[in-house]
């Protein structure tokens, strides 16, 4: 799951995967190591309602 905020001042992209695998994904994808392109946060989240 992925969307812009509304303001376009940034994204929110959630990945459904254990911290290894998306530590993966953000090492070897270029999209991440674009100029530009920053990731400000990475935590993990428990959803309550599936």
């Amino acid at each position: 799951m992925a969307g812009p905020w509304a303001d376009d001042g940034g994204a929110l992209l959630v990945f459904d995967a254990d911290r290894s695998e998306v530590d993966a994904v953000l090492a070897e994808d270029p999209y991440y190591t674009t100029e530009g392109v920053r990731i400000t946060g990475l935590r993990d989240w428990r959803p309550i309602v599936p």
